[in-house]
């Protein structure tokens, strides 16, 4: 792999999920904190990374393979801890977890055919849509751990399990899915060769 300043933050991009989860997964009051905060650097380093590369004129077919990748698993991560606290059903992590599979198969099949594959327009949108309701959902669950008064705490958690939440992540899980679908008819190609060869 080729090490650029771009590259390097997104592989760091990669080890920020596992830690996070880890940090979600804990009982520490702390915990929750630093599991925010390590979520709100690995969705900037996302921006960040880009930037660089195009800045820098470091974009390579290992960073563009890496990239989504990596907000993939950091997204995946938070998602996970969703499911386990019923912020999100399960069917709903199942969707994304098989889209991104996905997607990760068809890049794979395009990098074995020398064939580049570039994030579309709609998945980058779905990523900052995702990462926009993660934020948002780890905020909430802040506010009703550490909130200053009881009030708050308590309407951050209707917040959190509302309707409100509920069909914001339904839109975003479909729309996940819907680009699944553009990448397949984008990309039928590949799926033609596979069946040729």
């Amino acid at each position: 792999m080729t090490l650029t300043t771009a590259n390097i933050i997104t592989v760091g991009r990669l080890f920020i999920a596992p830690i996070f989860l880890v940090f979600m997964m804990s009982d520490a009051p702390w915990a929750l904190t630093v599991a925010v905060l390590l979520f709100v650097v690995g969705a900037f380093s996302d921006w960040l990374d880009g930037w660089i590369a195009r800045k820098l004129g470091e974009v390579t077919p290992q960073g563009e393979y890496l990239d989504p990748l990596a907000d993939k698993v950091l997204t995946t991560a938070a998602f996970v801890v969703f499911t386990i606290r019923d912020i999100m059903p399960f069917w709903m992590l199942l969707v994304i977890i098989l889209r991104d599979f996905g997607t990760t198969a068809l890049r794979s099949i395009a990098t074995d055919r020398g064939l580049a594959m570039k994030t579309s327009n709609g998945a980058k949108v779905k990523t900052f849509l995702q990462m926009c309701f993660i934020v948002y959902a780890l905020s909430l669950l802040w506010l009703r751990g550490n909130a200053p008064t009881s009030d708050i705490a308590t309407q951050a958690g209707h917040l959190l399990y509302g309707d409100i939440t509920y069909a914001v992540i339904l839109l975003i899980t479909l729309f996940t899915l819907w680009t699944l679908v553009a990448y397949i008819l984008s990309n039928r190609h590949l799926l033609r060769r596979g069946i040729n060869n």
